[in-house]
């Protein structure tokens, strides 16, 4: 099965956004994994209504609140530490069957050659460090073009279950801007100079990060991690690192952006930038994710229930955007 349903990454094109949303929505794939867990999506209703029924559906699918709920030994509640307790062996087929026509798996190749931004978004283990190398892969090996190769995370501290896998390429990490950075380093050869501009906060939420190396003498490369827009309540999220992105590079409209993920995140992901960059801003998005044959057992994330869970993620998104 190959992946159906690409969410369009033209903001100019708002019907077409939509019309690829309702593909997603009323696709058999997702119809099928709705059915295993013992539920049917409304036909005569709004597009708007139907997400709404999805996104409460999908309550059975948040793991990680699970955890807590039932009191599961998890210190961190983390994306890679959920379980498939109570999703039965139908069931785990159904959604492994699935998962690709839904883009959660299949998506690596951007379908334009040419960017003037790729961008390895920052994430947990070892995403920091295959990210930036599936960037240099594509630059080097399927001749993506960029004019600008940015780094985009954010300062959340490095927790203990990742350290088996961080301490691997960045023992001396303590953020996740750490990490992207060290990773990039390795995989692009950087010789560790570079200027770099940061704001320090009592309240961690506020600190930002904007770093440039220079790369091959020719073309630099940015680490950027922005701050909360909601300090007092949560540290900074997608949203608000796209809009730091935004801010520091002078983002112009008409220009195209592709972003570099996980497998299992690219629907999600690209929801997101469609939401707070394509349509606000007039710019093409794209979102792939590198090869899921690079994770190991330290990098996880390719279990039923992690596939649910952001099957749950991207129809949260969905409903932002529609709202």
């Amino acid at each position: 099965m190959e992946n159906k349903y690409i969410f369009t990454g033209n903001g100019m094109e708002k019907q077409r956004i939509k019309d690829d949303i309702r593909c997603w929505i009323d696709s058999d794939e997702l119809s099928e994994i709705v059915l295993a867990f013992g539920g049917k999506i409304p036909g005569n209703i709004s597009l708007e209504e139907k997400v709404d029924w999805l996104v409460n559906f999908s309550d059975r699918w948040d793991y990680r609140s699970k955890q807590k709920v039932h009191g599961i030994k998890c210190k961190e509640n983390a994306r890679w530490e959920v379980k498939n307790d109570g999703i039965t062996e139908e069931q785990k087929r159904i959604v492994e069957r699935n998962t690709e026509a839904l883009g959660l798996i299949g998506v690596e190749k951007p379908c334009e050659n040419t960017f003037d931004y790729v961008i390895a978004l920052g994430g947990a283990r070892f995403s920091c460090l295959y990210r930036p190398r599936y960037v240099n892969y594509l630059l080097k090996e399927e001749g993506v073009c960029a004019k600008k190769i940015i780094l985009l995370s954010g300062m959340r501290g490095i927790l203990e279950s990742e350290r088996a896998a961080t301490d691997a390429y960045a023992p001396e990490a303590q953020t996740e801007f750490d990490l992207i950075n060290a990773g990039a380093e390795q995989v692009f050869q950087l010789d560790g100079e570079y200027i770099e501009e940061r704001y320090h906060n009592k309240n961690s939420n506020l600190n930002w990060a904007a770093r440039k190396y220079e790369y091959l003498g020719k073309q630099s490369i940015f680490s950027l991690s922005g701050p909360s827009s909601e300090p007092e309540k949560r540290r900074a999220n997608s949203s608000d690192t796209f809009q730091f992105f935004i801010n520091k590079m002078d983002v112009k409209a008409n220009e195209k952006l592709l972003f570099v993920t996980s497998q299992i995140y690219v629907p999600y992901q690209q929801m997101e930038a469609i939401r707070t960059l394509a349509v606000p801003y007039g710019l093409y998005v794209e979102t792939v994710g590198f090869p899921v044959e690079w994770s190991n057992i330290l990098q996880g994330m390719m279990e039923p229930a992690n596939y649910l869970q952001e099957i749950r993620s991207t129809l949260q998104a969905v409903k932002r955007y529609l709202s």
